[in-house]
């Protein structure tokens, strides 16, 4: 039988209809795989610059600094860079647990709703039981990841941290608890980076420890900048940050005090040249007049960005220390 022109052959619209339907099934695909995506993005995306950037540089220049911080005497450089997305892989998928972990939360979702409006929960891109599941996939992928990756330990010690910040209400309570906690927290994310990017043989030395130490020591003093910007936040939540419970003014001056500290005593730690001295002086000076000075939520949010820049300035000093 002869087709009108213009018409096709039924078995050619039917082959065309086919195609046309699994081309629109590849697309809502490939939309719903980017939306969640995204999702896990957004689970991560404020702390990319305090937890993973700073890190990484921490557990490169630690790795890469023989036997002054860990015990191999010769390491070897292309190695340890080759082990970088390494790092940002475990760094990530650690820090991503603990969000899930904490944005989940009644009342970190209403924190969030009016400081970070854009996160998964109060922008409704999941709901909150949506986001305990989520928790019970990511929690085992993140331990089996860690035999692979290394630093298993720390995985462990990570995940008591985040029952106890998270669960047990650490960071709702008295200032120094959480800001202990996170520096607890910072030690296990630094000591992680160091021993993925040295991949073997990452025992650490005694000054090794000691230099860990002296980071959490830098964190609990100084991390209570992050709230400067987060005060209404808070204060609907209910938590008693420093400059909650002492006064805007007093906080701004512990943090501006114990940065001008700090940038001068750990590159004593480190017994470095003057030269040494200048890039963590110069960074914390400025961050220490911003936070004095500068005082509005959209200038706090900067400054806290400079503090993420001015920590891993001293995570660099290692590469110049005079230590025997």
């Amino acid at each position: 039988m002869e087709v009108p022109k213009g018409k096709k052959k039924p078995d050619e619209s039917k082959a065309i209809s086919a195609a046309e339907k699994s081309t629109n099934i590849q697309a809502r695909q490939r939309i719903r795989l980017t939306f969640h995506l995204k999702t896990l993005w957004l689970f991560t995306r404020s702390d990319l610059k305090s937890m993973i950037y700073p890190n990484i540089v921490f557990g490169l220049v630690t790795a890469m600094s023989g036997p002054t911080l860990r015990k191999n005497q010769s390491p070897n450089p292309l190695v340890i860079l080759s082990n970088v997305p390494y790092v940002f892989l475990w760094l990530w998928l650690n820090l991503l647990l603990f969000n899930i972990a904490n944005q989940r939360l009644p009342a970190s979702i209403l924190e969030d709703a009016i400081n970070k409006p854009w996160r998964p929960l109060p922008s409704a891109r999941l709901d909150p039981n949506q986001a305990r599941l989520l928790l019970l996939i990511v929690v085992p992928v993140v331990f089996l990841s860690s035999i692979y990756l290394g630093a298993t330990v720390q995985v462990l010690l990570l995940l008591a941290l985040t029952w106890m910040y998270n669960d047990l209400g650490g960071a709702d309570d008295y200032f120094i608890v959480r800001n202990i906690i996170n520096a607890l927290g910072m030690a296990c994310y630094s000591s992680g980076a160091t021993t993925v990017a040295c991949g073997s043989e990452c025992e650490l030395t005694p000054v090794g420890y000691q230099w860990i130490g002296l980071v959490g020591l830098v964190v609990t003093t100084t991390l209570q900048i992050q709230d400067m910007s987060d005060q209404e936040g808070d204060t609907a939540r209910g938590r008693t940050t420093l400059p909650l419970l002492l006064g805007d003014g007093f906080a701004r001056w512990t943090i501006g005090g114990a940065v001008m500290g700090w940038s001068v005593s750990v590159p004593g730690f480190w017994k470095t040249s003057f030269a040494a001295y200048v890039l963590p002086f110069v960074i914390g000076s400025i961050l220490a007049f911003r936070v004095l000075v500068l005082r509005n939520v959209k200038e706090d949010q900067k400054t806290w960005k400079m503090w993420c820049i001015w920590i891993g300035s001293l995570y660099l000093l290692p590469l110049w220390s005079q230590r025997v």
